[in-house]
Order: structure tokens, then sequence, then C-alpha cells
């Protein structure tokens, strides 16, 4: 081999490690733990917030007036937020599906927000648009929209974190108009605890949420939008508070939980002093 074939061989050698050592590089930031991707105030942000009240099996009172006072919290606190009342089955999957491809998987915070009816059929959990039809249980798989997909869609992204905030009932019977959930075999039950995703309950498993009554809004949504612009609180320390303050003014009646699947440096929604979080 002469002198000019070896320089090639060698030239060619050194081209396929730097090869080699950038896909490493670039396999290893796509598959980067989620803990290890920073979030911070400056991070895009995106929200899904939906309120459905106006059902063909009897009106609920607040989640209209729910989504909207959390849609300006959250524009306010730099997201990007896609809103929408009373959808019917068409229309929720179709602005979720819209959400996750044009919004979420290219966002480093996610964050989703329903107020309505909720239930849960056959060990799944679902959200009931405004046309569910529920007089007979097998029609519910056909008519609402399945939680368990959008949580695991979330799961699937390789960056950032989720949340997602359920003000809805958890019981197996609710009085149409007087709480946010509907006759099921079952309460709305947890979703398992994932990897990026924090998932909020207004309420724990077989008990009530109020709709509010003559307030408007809810309780638990009237304390979250109290607690969502404190500076520098971390999501988690927010979602505690929030459980002991609507446990205190429901005189115990009502006490929310939140199953944490969040990993690595606390998230802000608002930044504390010096623009981080503690």
């Amino acid at each position: 081999m002469n002198i000019t074939c070896i320089q090639l061989s060698l030239q060619m050698l050194k081209t396929v490690l730097l090869l080699s050592l950038l896909f490493v590089s670039v396999t290893s930031a796509a598959n980067k733990p989620i803990s290890q991707v920073p979030i911070n105030t400056h991070s895009k942000r995106v929200a899904l917030v939906i309120g459905n009240s106006r059902y063909n099996i009897g009106n609920l009172k607040n989640p209209e007036n729910d989504a909207q006072a959390v849609r300006n919290a959250l524009t306010a606190l730099g997201f990007e937020v896609d809103y929408f009342t009373n959808l019917d089955q068409k229309s929720m999957v179709q602005q979720v599906f819209d959400f996750f491809h044009h919004k979420a998987s290219l966002s480093e915070l996610r964050l989703v927000y329903y107020a309505g009816h909720g239930i849960q059929f056959e060990g799944k959990n679902y959200l009931i648009p405004t046309d569910a039809n529920l007089g007979l249980p097998s029609e519910i798989p056909h008519t609402g929209y399945m939680l368990d997909e959008l949580r695991r869609s979330l799961d699937g992204l390789q960056q950032g974190a989720s949340i997602i905030i359920l003000d809805t009932c958890r019981v197996t019977i609710c009085p149409v108009g007087q709480c946010r959930g509907v006759l099921s075999s079952l309460g709305l039950s947890n979703e398992r605890k994932s990897s990026g995703t924090l998932i909020a309950y207004s309420t724990g498993p077989g008990q009530l949420a109020s709709d509010g009554g003559e307030n408007e809004h809810s309780l638990y949504t009237q304390v979250l939008l109290e607690l969502l612009s404190t500076p520098g609180q971390p999501v988690e320390k927010l979602f505690r508070k929030l459980t002991e303050e609507v446990f205190h003014r429901s005189g115990g009646l009502q006490k929310p939980e939140f199953v944490d699947g969040l990993m690595g440096a606390e998230i802000c929604l608002k930044a504390g002093l010096l623009e981080q979080c503690p």
C-alpha cells in the first residue's frame, strides 16, 4: 500500500470515528432522561384547556367559567393555550390529537386541564364529551374519550414534562348537576405512576368534587387559580398546598390528590428571585 492509500485510509478511519461519535452524541441526546432536560420560565410551554358544562344528560354550572379562568392564568404565565368548551366526542378527539401532534410534541412543558364529567369503566378512565351516550355501559368506550391514551402519548415524549389536572368527580353515583361525575360501576381511578407526568385530581377515590354551588368556580379550581402564580413554587409543593387548602375549606369533605411522576429538577410555573426555581 503506497503512502497516498495509507493517508486515504487514515482519513476514512478518522471520518468514521467522527461520525460514530456524532451518532452516539445524537442518540444520547434523543434518549436523554427527562430528569436531565432543563425546564425554566423561558422553555416552550403549551396547554390544552377544556371545560364541558352543557351535557345531554344535564348541565354543570361552572366548568366553562373554570376553563376560561385557567386559560387566562396560564396565558399570563407564558403558556400557549388551546382553549375549548362543550366539546362533543368527535371534536374532543380531534382537538386532543391536534394539541399533541402540533404543540405538545414540540414543547418542553405540557399542561392539560379538564373540567367536566369523568368516569371509569372496566378499568379504563374516560373524560366525558357533551354528547356521550351513557344509557348503556357498553357505549361508554365509544362515546367517551379515554384518558389513558392521552397519558400514554405524553409519557412517550422524549423530553420535558407533562401535567394533567382533572377537576371531576371520582364517585360511583353522582347526582346530575350537583357534582362532576356520572353513574359508573367504578370511580375514576389513579393513572399508573409515569415518568415525566404529574396527574392531579380534584378529589380522592370515591369522593365528590363540588361544582361550586353559587360560586363562580369550583372549590378546587378557585384554589388552583389562587396558587398558580405564586413565584418560586415547585409544582409538587403547589399541589400539596392545593390539597391541604381544599381539604380545609371543604371541612374535610373533599381531599384532592396527585400522582407525581415527574423526575429531576423542580419545575416552577412562575420563577422566583433571580428567575429560578428553588
